[in-house]
């Protein structure tokens, strides 16, 4: 029973009965709401603490602390029982026979609320969102830059030049010498052989010698030699200064060695591996699920490649600290949220080492609402109740909470000199 108001015969009305509904149905006398939530292995046996707790079970990702929280606050406030169901992914495909996950649990109305969901143009046909949302996903690959590697990932500066190139070089020098040796011994100079030899090997070196000079006075060499002195010198140049143009391009020109693309991370050797979490299980196990749309053809790639044609006993899904471990060791680019993957670089990595980690975004900054199914009774309720909540400055508390430090490099390790 709750008390409306009062009737006085005086003014013949029920006063104070015009209170908007939801305070007047504030209690919800420990009524029971069916919740859904994602951890990568769903637990035997539940509690509440492994997701809200200050310390929570492994594969719980940020994102879901910070909804979950803000929806045990609405149920504080309203005297809510939520009852929890944990599942392993949060979308899947919407077939009646599909393995449940939360956005087709919610389809199918076996749940009445989640309190986080990446909403698609798919997404948004099947379930009825909520507002305002309560917080974001941002995935990224983290890498320590490679040194080595196929075009773009190598330092060219420290390259030495391929057997084939020295083979021509020693090729051209050989021929240059010999016909310098037949002219100096037709013309019957002493030591012709010294002469044809160490007059190669100088110019080669980049080094004035006292016979260059004649090239310029015709009277005193033969035009063999003068051409074959001339062919040296030009063959000369031209391996220096191609290999001294190719070092200054690619400081003026090239990009840092790191990675810009998802194309380039398909053409680099690193091996990909990947936090074992909702979203990530959802990537590996649905073919049109993707972390960008945008990106679709290189991500069909990526999980062609780097992933289906792993050799067998190589790692795939990697808990959070041993994955930025195999970052820090080299060889590896591991996929993960950027809080949970910032929280724990910050504490690991040393000043020289966050110089050379990479990272490189996979799914963009993006907004994550809590959903219910579609004409849900619930609908309204929820989104007066989080916006209540939000205006009070509740939710703000709560992802101060879950935020993460920021993690750059100071600038105390020298890089690569660009055009920019």
């Amino acid at each position: 029973m709750k008390k409306m108001g009062s009737w006085s015969k005086k003014s013949d009305v029920i006063e104070q009965i015009n209170m908007y509904k939801y305070y007047r149905h504030w209690d919800f006398e420990n009524s029971s709401l069916n919740i859904v939530a994602v951890m990568s292995t769903p637990p035997k046996v539940f509690d509440v603490d492994m997701i809200i707790g200050d310390n929570p079970s492994p594969g719980v990702a940020i994102m879901t602390i910070t909804g979950t929280r803000a929806f045990e606050e609405v149920s504080k406030l309203h005297n809510i029982r939520f009852n929890y169901t944990i599942m392993d992914r949060w979308i899947g495909d919407f077939k009646r026979n599909s393995t449940r996950v939360a956005a087709n649990s919610l389809y199918f109305e076996e749940q009445d609320v989640t309190p986080l969901l990446r909403v698609t143009p798919e997404i948004f046909k099947k379930v009825d969102i909520l507002s305002p949302p309560l917080t974001s996903i941002e995935t990224r690959y983290y890498y320590r830059i490679p040194t080595t590697g196929p075009g773009k990932f190598e330092n060219q500066f420290l390259m030495p030049l391929t057997d084939g190139v020295w083979g021509c070089v020693v090729a051209v020098i050989s021929l240059c010498a010999i016909v310098l040796f037949l002219t100096a011994r037709a013309e019957r100079r002493p030591a012709a052989a010294q002469y044809a030899v160490f007059s190669v090997a100088a110019t080669f070196c980049q080094q004035f010698f006292e016979d260059n000079s004649a090239i310029a006075d015709p009277s005193r060499e033969s035009s063999a030699r003068q051409l074959t002195v001339l062919v040296t010198g030009v063959s000369c140049v031209l391996i220096y200064n191609y290999y001294t143009s190719s070092v200054v391009s690619w400081l003026l020109n090239g990009p840092p060695p790191s990675i810009n693309s998802l194309e380039e991370l398909l053409e680099s050797p690193l091996s990909l591996i990947f936090e074992d979490i909702g979203y990530t299980r959802s990537w590996l196990q649905n073919p049109t699920y993707y972390y960008n749309k945008k990106n679709s053809e290189v991500e069909d790639k990526l999980r062609k490649i780097k992933v289906f044609k792993k050799k067998k006993g190589q790692p795939l899904l990697v808990p959070l600290e041993e994955g930025i471990e195999m970052v820090k060791a080299g060889g590896y680019a591991y996929h993960t949220e950027v809080y949970n993957a910032n929280t724990r670089i910050s504490r690991t990595f040393t000043q020289a080492e966050l110089c050379e980690l990479g990272s490189l975004q996979s799914m963009e900054k993006t907004l994550l609402y809590p959903s219910v199914p579609k004409n849900s009774p619930y609908k309204e309720f929820f989104n007066w109740s989080l916006l209540r909540i939000c205006e009070t400055g509740i939710v703000s508390r709560i992802q101060r909470g879950t935020s993460s430090p920021e993690i750059a490099c100071e600038g105390s390790s020298p890089r690569a000199l660009a055009l920019g």
